[in-house]
């Protein structure tokens, strides 16, 4: 059986920043690999069930000041679970910014079926980056 994954790369994707400038913007980015085929990050994804699937969540601060409580929130998509437990202090996060994640309809681990909601404590200065992710296996 082949699924394709396509357009639901995150079955709820917000992101809440607090910032005021006249400049740039906040760029926002999802991307997707699957792992167990070795795949290039993407917006579209051919997978089988079985197959570890990485979701990337990539936040570039184009403003013309650091930008402060940063709340990411994603949910596992349909048709799979929770591949490894989501540590996202872990991520490519810059030294200013501390993460705590929660998972509000059960327990951070593998199995997990739900919504995900990253708070980025600290603040993401001009022109860094900030990236948190999550494996899923399809089902």
């Amino acid at each position: 059986m082949l699924v394709i994954i396509r357009d639901f790369l995150f079955f709820i994707c917000f992101i809440s920043v607090s910032y005021f400038s006249f400049g740039s913007e906040v760029i926002f980015t999802k991307t997707v690999t699957n792992i167990t085929q070795a795949s290039e990050a993407s917006t579209v994804l051919e997978g089988r069930p079985g197959d570890v699937i990485e979701y990337n969540i990539d936040l570039f601060n184009g403003t013309d000041d650091a930008i402060s409580n940063i709340q990411l929130v994603s949910a596992v998509p349909p048709f799979t679970v929770l591949a490894a437990v989501i540590n996202c202090n872990n991520s490519d996060l810059p030294s200013t910014l501390r993460c705590d994640v929660r998972t509000p309809d059960g327990v951070n681990q593998v199995g997990y079926q739900g919504a995900i909601r990253w708070q980025l404590v600290g603040k993401l200065g001009v022109g860094h980056r900030a990236r948190v992710s999550y494996q899923v296996i399809i089902k």
